[in-house]
């Protein structure tokens, strides 16, 4: 009877942890962090996700940036609300390389070069200090956080991927890049719209409206 009882709860406990929003939202930024975007597209609603976030790199430094904040995300599950029968809210913290402060930081020494001596052989460039921000074995971190709006499918849970998601996801790389007349100013100060392309939706819709959305 108890080898009965045992077998009955490793049995729910497996099939408890196969599956659910937050073990979607978990297989999808794994291989997302893994560079597998065609095994993260599974998990993702939008059947053109693959195509969307597929980076092509255009040169050297270009492709040090993505595979550095891919191989620095850190997330942590911090809750799962249900919205409906067919739709959950997985809220996410990401920790990832600081991009604001990286740029900064670029700007800064850029500047400070320009007005020494250490600058008129003028071999300075954005690409050499951005490669050596990007290789710097301290470099600034920043913890935000984003929700997941996951669907149940026929084909299992799905997760309605954002722009917001990805940027959240990229250290607010696409924020950063958006603002750079602004860096250093406020969240207040610098928030922008993000685009509406890319996979999914933009951050303008709310979750509210995607679960108001049928699959």
């Amino acid at each position: 009877m108890k080898k009965i009882l045992l077998g009955m709860l490793m049995l729910l406990f497996a099939v408890s942890c196969g599956s659910g929003p937050d073990k979607a939202v978990s297989k999808f930024i794994d291989n997302v962090k893994a560079e597998k975007i065609n095994e993260a597209a599974k998990y993702a609603i939008d059947e053109n996700f693959e195509g969307n976030l597929e980076v092509k790199y255009n040169n050297k430094i270009q492709e040090l940036l993505f595979k550095t904040l891919l191989k620095n995300i850190e997330y942590k599950i911090i809750k799962t609300e249900k919205q409906d029968e067919e739709t959950s809210i997985v809220t996410v913290e990401v920790k990832n390389v600081d991009m604001q402060k990286v740029f900064l930081q670029i700007f800064q020494k850029m500047m400070d070069k320009t007005f020494s001596k250490e600058g008129s052989d003028g071999d300075s460039s954005i690409e050499q200090e951005l490669k050596e921000q990007l290789e710097a074995k301290n470099k600034p971190k920043t913890k935000n956080t984003t929700q997941f709006i996951v669907k149940k499918t026929s084909n299992g849970e799905k997760v309605a991927v954002t722009a917001e998601n990805i940027d959240v996801l990229l250290g607010k790389l696409n924020t950063t890049l958006s603002n750079l007349n602004t860096l250093g100013n406020t969240k207040d100060e610098t928030a922008v719209e993000l685009p509406e392309t890319g996979p999914s939706t933009g951050v303008s819709q709310k979750p509210e409206e995607l679960r108001n959305q049928k699959k």
